[in-house]
């Protein structure tokens, strides 16, 4: 419930959420705000207009988005950036020159597409995200109201503030947003890249009593049953997820049997191949599918191999 009554009294979600916006906003740029199209991401943007503060939303064009996300945002959404990522060239990066150029496909462990095509932007802002516990334990132990990637955290390490956590990232979480501790973050903001989480707290069912509660346009995915939105063919969707994104897009299938065609090519073409466990890009593609619900990969198949190519 977004208003809850706890042992302090009322407890108001989007005052809070709110506020913290408020609180963060870096005074020399607009707030960065990393927006996917996705049910959290139209929270924030609609929590950072209600705030009244400065920002710029961006969408990060991947390629593989579903068609029906893409179309959403460009119709309802036409005033947010489209960011496309591009290469030391200048050229454009997408899946299917990272698969043509690598010699594995990404997995649950090795998620260079995320690298690649999402978290490359954004660099030296204050950016406001949709990050909530509610997902993952993960991000429980990784997020908080704000974050402070590895390098900014070393600015602060000197800062002794029981607000403050370290992450096994190496990065440090602020827990809350009071006064003292937020200076502490705004010594970064000019040099590193800070995360701020406003619905950070949020359950699921929050987050859609605020979308019904104000209004709010949302793709038409979810009505369909989807959870939840991403790349197609996301290994982080398990194999179910995947069988059901290839079912539902068979030209996506497609596309990516022909970039493993041609990424197995380049595992003979450097030599990578001696056990020829894999002998055609299709049996990449059913290894990888085959490989979605497991956390720890068999990196034996393609330990030094990461090191050896570049996207």
């Amino acid at each position: 419930m977004l208003n809850e009554i706890t042992i302090f009294g009322e407890k108001d979600k989007v005052s809070e959420a709110i506020k913290r916006l408020q609180a963060f906003e870096p005074q020399d740029r607009p707030y960065w705000l990393a927006f996917s199209g996705g049910k959290d991401s139209v929270c924030i943007l609609a929590l950072a207009k209600m705030a009244q503060v400065k920002f710029e939303a961006v969408y990060n064009v991947t390629s593989v988005d579903p068609p029906e996300l893409v179309k959403f945002i460009k119709e309802k959404y036409p005033d947010v950036r489209r960011d496309i990522p591009h290469d030391r060239d200048g050229k454009p990066v997408t899946m299917w020159s990272l698969l043509r150029n690598r010699c594995t496909p990404p997995t649950r462990i090795m998620r260079y597409c995320c690298e690649k095509l999402k978290e490359s932007s954004g660099n030296g802002t204050v950016t406001i995200t949709g990050v909530r516990w509610a997902e993952s334990g993960n991000r429980k132990k990784n997020q908080g109201v704000a974050t402070i990637t590895k390098k900014g955290a070393e600015q602060i390490a000197e800062v002794q503030d029981s607000n403050f956590r370290s992450t096994v990232r190496g990065g440090v979480v602020l827990n809350d947003d009071n006064d003292e501790s937020r200076r502490a973050v705004e010594a970064c903001y000019r040099t590193r890249k800070t995360l701020v989480n406003p619905i950070i707290d949020w359950s699921d069912d929050d987050v859609w009593e605020f979308i019904r509660r104000y209004n709010i346009p949302y793709c038409e995915l979810y009505d369909h049953g989807r959870k939840r939105l991403g790349c197609i063919g996301c290994p982080m969707s398990g194999r179910k997820g995947m069988l059901r994104d290839f079912e539902q897009y068979p030209k996506y299938k497609a596309e990516y049997l022909r970039c493993f065609d041609v990424m197995m090519q380049n595992r003979i073409d450097r030599g990578l191949d001696s056990n020829l466990r894999w002998k055609s890009g299709q049996d990449i593609f059913d290894w990888w599918i085959g490989e979605a619900d497991n956390r720890a990969p068999d990196m034996g198949l393609f330990e030094n191999e990461e090191r050896r190519t570049e996207a």
